[in-house]
């Protein structure tokens, strides 16, 4: 049996241990950027985007209630950090614009 990939992978695929089929869906290329910014992923809008999405794919998947409600609460938690970070980027340009 082959263990669910750990890190930025798991961000990205997801382990079905009913069939035991590798879900791995094209990554986003809105997370090309945080890369070569330096930031991690889950200190951008883009990337906490893109791990709700990830969660709410995994959320789907076979398996128990339990599981499903806790990615689905996983993914909530990263939209709402998303939004934050949005609101707290969009803040900061328009002080530096003043400025």
């Amino acid at each position: 049996m082959t263990s669910a990939p750990s890190g930025p992978a798991a961000a990205i695929a997801s382990w079905d241990n009913e069939g035991g089929v590798l879900v791995a869906p094209a990554a986003p290329v809105a997370l090309r950027h945080i890369v070569r910014s330096g930031k991690r992923a889950e200190d951008t809008a883009a990337g906490c985007r893109a791990n709700a999405s990830a969660d709410l794919l995994r959320a789907h998947a076979p398996g128990g209630d339990f599981m499903r409600l806790r990615l689905e609460h996983s993914a909530a938690v990263w939209s709402a950090r998303a939004d934050l970070l949005t609101r707290l980027e969009k803040k900061s340009l328009r002080r530096a614009d003043a400025a």
